[in-house]
């Protein structure tokens, strides 16, 4: 169960770290549930090239996904299992509505870069092809 809950909190700090660049001023206020769904949002249409349709298909989801992920720590803070389990939920579904929008040339770098951001070894991760040939530019344009 710690696996799920580890897991579980490394899904949200990806979602999270998905459209920071770098680290926000520890003086600045924490940001609405909102403007972090704006920000993955913003970082996804920029790093995956997304069309607009695509970007507001894709604000909805993360919009949605992050207001049940807020609801979910408020509501089960002392409750790591239960957090973890609804938190599950909560990643598949957004993974599975964002597979149906994206390009599977998008999704492949879009998990790539999930995977790299949760510490999954490059043999382990479910298209390491995809950081072979042909992508260095996008990787070079992505990781800035």
């Amino acid at each position: 169960m710690r696996k799920a809950l580890l897991a579980a909190v490394f899904v949200f700090a990806t979602i999270t770290a998905f459209a920071q660049g770098q680290k926000a001023p520890a003086q600045s206020a924490p940001k609405t549930v909102e403007q972090r769904a704006a920000d993955i949002t913003a970082g996804m249409a920029k790093n995956l090239r997304l069309t607009p349709e695509q970007t507001k298909k894709v604000s909805e989801i993360n919009l949605v996904s992050m207001k049940e992920a807020d609801k979910v720590f408020k509501k089960h803070k002392n409750d790591p299992k239960k957090v973890a389990s609804e938190m599950e939920i909560i990643t598949e579904t957004r993974l599975s509505r964002i597979k149906d929008i994206l390009t599977p040339l998008q999704f492949s770098q879009y998990q790539q870069r999930r995977e790299e951001k949760m510490g999954v070894p490059k043999e382990a991760q479910t298209f390491p092809a995809s950081s072979g040939q042909g992508s260095s530019g996008y990787n070079e344009q992505y990781n800035n």
